[in-house]
């Protein structure tokens, strides 16, 4: 189902609200109808430009499904002039969504419609922020009734190039900087259909009609209005006709050959993520993964406006990475994350702060809370809290065993509950866990006397994953040794290495990384 966005907007922007906009603004509404006239199909004409690369759809994309785009628009514009507040908000942030848009233009297009209406340019600044808002709500809108996706956003503004053909002014057309007006819609056409085809979706037929748009003074022939009901009147004769076989067909009917399809669109099964760790001298190193150039010059410029040169990035573009939904809310966490020794990792929906930023008189946890909402999992992880926990686990566990009634299951228990603080690529047991472990010599001796045990190495999955084999076999056999080195038979301890082919937590946040470098003891049979 597709929508005209350019009759939709005026709609709405029309009537009733066309006398409060230009109350608001100070201007005739008349020549807010004028003004609006001009925007409105001036934006749509920068969307379909923006589509026109696979790249530019993703970006797009991300910054329509935004949570600050209100896809309920049409319905709540009316009331959000009863609320100064609400509204300049809106004018705001429909501002930075068109700046967005346009790039170094914006004040060339400004300038081309205020001169075209004779309005004040900064009302045309503010009334275009107005319109990009409410253009960008009813594309929301229009996307999640039909759970939308890049591709379907770059097959509904195809569908807009017949609508705005003829309807931009010479002097706004000459502000985009778009070329010759027949150029630009004779090969508008092919470039939708190049970036269609990467997420492997075929432009629909009539879609490519609309978007190779003849001159406006064309008349379409009777036929013609009616194109729309061909496909439908296609697909009700296909399931008419699969009804009848269904119910007719035997093993000896024919087969009858299937209908073409387009091929599925490519499936955005990652998602978009960013780790982030300061050194005591507040540099910092990030490493990222986004499905965008966009969002990884977004990602980039603003690591630049926060650590300046203190900065080394490593950011990975993947197609099938969904859209970086937190993007926008990253400047305002990268300051409050501009310390020494902090961590921080974005998985999807999922963040985790760590290192200096848990610091209770921070306030960093709640404060990620607020910034985010709802629909985000915030968490903290304090590595010297967690190894804390686990010795004081591991106590209660020993404590607990009673000579005499203990068995080998019960020591293996305790004993995994124990994290060896194990320095990055190192096997060397820390002289603290060596203390600490010591105490388990005494219930090996006495609950599992007789019993043959495994010491299993395994590692997180930072590094090759042959030195991390490697470097998991060396780790078992020191705490083989070292409770050799206590008293253990040697025959009775083997080792054995996983490196981090059998992760228990998630190796893209450091509480999970930090459940994968693990030992774990079990019985041999």
């Amino acid at each position: 189902m597709s929508v005209n966005l350019l009759q939709l907007a005026q709609t709405i922007l029309g009537g009733q609200t066309i006398q409060l906009i230009g109350a608001h603004f100070g201007i005739d509404a008349n020549k807010a109808k004028t003004v609006f006239d001009t925007v409105v199909p001036t934006l749509i004409g920068s969307l379909v430009k923006k589509a026109e690369t696979p790249e530019g759809a993703r970006a797009l994309y991300s910054s329509i499904m935004s949570s600050k785009v209100d896809a309920n628009i049409g319905s709540n514009l009316t009331n959000v002039f009863s609320n100064p507040v609400a509204l300049n908000n809106l004018v705001k942030v429909g501002g930075e969504q068109s700046v967005g848009l346009l790039g170094g233009k914006a004040e060339d297009v400004a300038a081309a419609v205020a001169q075209h209406t004779n309005a004040p340019v900064s009302t045309v600044e503010s009334m275009t922020g107005l319109a990009t808002a409410t253009l960008f709500g009813l594309i929301k809108n229009h996307l999640q009734a039909s759970n939308g996706q890049q591709h379907a956003l770059i097959s509904t503004l195809a569908h807009q190039v017949q609508f705005i053909h003829g309807k931009l002014p010479e002097g706004v057309w000459a502000a985009l900087g778009f070329g010759a007006v027949t150029t630009f819609f004779e090969g508008i056409g092919g470039k939708l259909k190049n970036a269609l085809s990467a997420f492997h979706v075929e432009m629909p037929q009539a879609m490519r009609h609309n978007a190779s748009v003849v001159a406006p003074d064309e008349k379409k022939s009777g036929l013609a209005k009616w194109w729309w009901l061909i496909p439908l009147l296609a697909l009700a004769a296909l399931l008419f006709f699969l009804r009848g076989c269904n119910k007719e067909a035997t093993p000896a009917t024919a087969q009858v050959a299937a209908p073409a399809v387009a091929s599925a669109p490519a499936v955005l099964v990652n998602e978009p993520s960013l780790s982030l760790t300061t050194d005591k001298d507040g540099k910092a190193v990030v490493t990222a993964t986004v499905g965008s150039e966009e969002e990884k010059a977004a990602i980039l410029s603003d690591l630049k406006k926060v650590y300046g040169d203190a900065v080394t990035a490593d950011i990975k573009v993947d197609s099938t990475t969904k859209p970086a939904g937190w993007l926008e809310k990253l400047p305002d966490l990268l300051t409050s994350l501009k310390l020494p020794n902090a961590e921080l990792t974005i998985k999807g929906n999922n963040i985790e702060i760590g290192g200096a930023a848990t610091d209770p008189k921070l306030a960093l946890l709640d404060k990620t809370k607020a910034l985010f909402g709802a629909g985000y999992v915030v968490s903290q992880f304090d590595l010297s809290e967690a190894i804390a926990n686990s010795k004081k686990k591991f106590e209660d566990a020993l404590a607990a065993l009673k000579p005499g009634s203990c068995t080998t299951s019960d020591v293996v228990g305790a004993m995994n509950t124990y994290a060896f603080n194990f320095s990055s690529g190192s096997f060397e047991i820390p002289k603290e866990d060596a203390l600490e472990f010591g105490k388990a010599v005494t219930a090996i001796q006495s609950c599992a006397k007789d019993a043959k045990l495994e010491i299993d190495g395994h590692t997180d999955n930072v590094g090759a994953p042959a030195t991390n084999m490697e470097l998991s076999k060396k780790r078992a056999d020191s705490v083989r040794d070292f409770f050799v080195s206590k008293g253990i038979a040697a025959s009775v301890l083997t080792t054995k290495a996983y490196g981090d082919s059998k992760p228990v937590g998630d190796n893209d946040i450091a509480s999970g990384r930090f459940k994968n470098r693990r030992i774990e003891f079990s019985e041999q049979k």
